[in-house]
């Protein structure tokens, strides 16, 4: 396993996450991260995977300076077409409906942001993704 200095500067191969038993609390990735993309696409499949499967939804939350946004996808009768809930303190919810493969190729593209260069305020932020029941996130 790496130590920390190793690990904050550098990806972990597929390979060492394959190997490990569960890497992350189920259903739930920290962004900035550590991870291959190969295993993001894994961990994107298994949460569209569950949307389709049980009544629940995916939340992305990020911090900015204007407080915190919300961004929830919620699958619709088949889970082809996914319900996205937007939240910004400024302009309150928002809701459009898309695919699927937006939603999959939207979370890839978050999930694999990298740590910022600067070593500003903002540059220790950790945005979140987890996947939640829909109850709870329809009264968030």
């Amino acid at each position: 396993m790496f130590d920390h200095n190793k690990r904050y500067n550098q990806r972990r191969p597929d390979t060492e996450l394959e190997t490990e038993q569960h890497p992350r609390t189920p259903l739930q990735l920290h962004v900035p991260n550590d991870v291959g993309e190969v295993a993001i696409q894994r961990f994107v499949e298994g949460v569209i995977s569950t949307l389709k499967r049980e009544r629940v939804g995916v939340e992305y939350t990020s911090t900015t300076l204007f407080g915190v946004k919300r961004t929830q996808y919620l699958a619709q009768g088949d889970g082809t077409t996914v319900q996205k809930r937007m939240y910004d303190p400024r302009l309150g919810w928002r809701e459009t409906s898309v695919r699927q493969l937006t939603v999959q190729d939207d979370l890839v593209a978050r999930l694999t942001l990298d740590q910022p260069v600067e070593d500003g305020q903002w540059a220790r932020r950790r945005d979140v993704c987890r996947v939640r029941p829909i109850d709870v996130l329809r009264t968030r």
